[in-house]
């Protein structure tokens, strides 16, 4: 069995430790040479005993072979003329035999014959052995621009920059398109653009920074890697903020407005984010970017409503009426909100308010338990007279925005300011502020619009 933990130590996890590069301290097999080997090697010996100066190689030659070679036959062409500058030379300058060399025995020698080459052989091997010679020291390659700096180059879009790593261009380009002063909201959002355009590689283990980041690219093919004209993979999708969008909606029909409105702040900053390619999807965009922003102000009136429905009753039933005006709600959630303005006005006594909620109710053909409500509702209210209790900030026939910082009315006429990157209106005093709809725009601020797209600049 294993040793025993001593009492009162601590687990530590046992990691192996990191292999070390091996070069030359490898063992070594013991190999017995072969015949050849052992014949050379004692050739070597005998010559390097007796030579002395000669025995520089492993078959280096002795005094004998010299001796030999001088016996040697005209077979192996010693009996030619090397032509070295004398007389009576013949063409054959290296000696090593021509086509009219026989020796005694009528056998040719080795019957060296002359190469016909074509003249364009004959120049490209000239060429080649100019350019071997006169190429110089070996230059190293300039490298090229690297990915992240080639996406971040003359692109309007800020999530390019933000997979390039360029996080200040990114932060340029949307406070110029949509007023963006704050963000740390957006701090995560661009982190994820940049991992999510690269891909981590292992290198070896004992190597400083050993991970290599690949660059990933979208819609990426050797016509465009080679050309340098391809774009970085975005973590955003279009589709994955309709599934979101979607469970928001379940949430707020559920009634948990929290959780709702993270997600409805979560897809308008994501918004900022997305790359698409076609003009539909750009209005795909604005249109889910308008939604994520009518929904987040509407839940925020809803919540501030929570908050002061105990203590506050009058600003709780004002609250409740301004819900129902918020832009882009669905019926269903329009419906909720009219039933719930209905019965806070009609607890306060507010009959006026109350009928008016319950006659927009039914024009909106809910489920008969609720319609049948709704109309016991405005029979109450029209026999108790349709006044109000209470001297509420709110006028049904006379349109109006509310203000998101606020929450009180501003009517058709009266002077506002907005957010560019929600749209979120105020009153003039809010100018200047941080947005509380977008969490990261300036109110007042001028924004050229948001550009998700290559299309939108051409």
């Amino acid at each position: 069995g294993g040793e025993q933990m001593a009492d009162g130590g601590e687990p530590k996890l046992l990691v192996p430790p990191a292999p070390y590069l091996r070069e030359d301290n490898w063992p070594l097999l013991t190999v017995s040479k072969s015949l050849f080997e052992q014949a050379f090697g004692a050739s070597a010996g005998a010559g390097g005993g007796a030579g002395g100066e000669q025995a520089g190689g492993a078959m280096g030659m002795g005094e004998d072979d010299a001796m030999a070679m001088e016996d040697a036959g005209d077979a192996w062409g010693d009996g030619d003329d090397l032509d070295l500058g004398g007389e009576g030379g013949g063409d054959d300058s290296m000696g090593l035999g021509g086509e009219g060399d026989e020796d005694e025995d009528g056998s040719g020698g080795w019957e060296m014959e002359d190469l016909e080459l074509p003249a364009d052989v004959l120049a490209g091997a000239g060429g080649g052995a100019a350019d071997i010679s006169e190429a110089g020291p070996f230059v190293v390659p300039t490298p090229g621009v690297p990915a992240a700096q080639r996406w971040a180059q003359k692109t309007p879009l800020a999530a390019e920059c933000a997979a390039a790593g360029d996080f200040d261009a990114a932060a340029r380009l949307l406070h110029r398109q949509l007023g963006v002063v704050n963000l740390e909201p957006l701090r995560q959002h661009f982190v994820a653009a940049y991992l999510g355009s690269h891909a981590a590689m292992p290198g070896a283990p004992s190597a400083q920074g050993a991970t290599l980041l690949v660059p990933l690219e979208r819609g990426w093919s050797e016509q465009s890697g080679a050309a340098g004209t391809g774009a970085p993979a975005v973590v955003a999708k279009l589709s994955t903020l309709e599934d979101d969008l979607r469970r928001a909606y379940k949430w707020v029909t559920e009634g948990k407005f929290s959780e709702a409105l993270r997600t409805f702040v979560r897809i308008m900053q994501s918004c900022f984010m997305l790359v698409v390619e076609t003009r539909r999807e750009v209005d795909e965009v604005k249109e889910l970017l308008a939604i994520a922003a009518g929904y987040t102000a509407a839940l925020r009136i809803e919540l501030q409503r929570k908050e002061v429905a105990k203590e506050d009753p009058k600003r709780a039933v004002e609250l409740a009426a301004y819900f129902t005006h918020a832009p882009g709600l669905q019926n269903v959630h329009l419906a909720l909100a009219l039933r719930s303005a209905m019965s806070s006005a009609f607890k306060a006594k507010c009959y006026g308010t109350s009928a008016s909620m319950a006659r927009r109710l039914v024009e909106l053909a809910p489920a008969p338990k609720v319609m049948a409500q709704a109309k016991q509702v405005l029979g109450a209210c029209e026999k108790a007279g349709l006044g109000d209790a209470l001297d509420l900030d709110y006028d049904a026939r006379n349109p109006f925005v509310t203000c998101n910082s606020a929450f009180t009315p501003i009517y058709k006429g009266s002077k506002t300011v907005a957010c560019p990157a929600s749209g979120a209106k105020y009153h003039p005093d809010a100018e200047g502020d941080v947005c509380g709809v977008s969490q990261v725009g300036k109110i007042g601020a001028d924004g050229s619009g948001l550009m998700v797209s290559h299309s939108q600049a051409r």
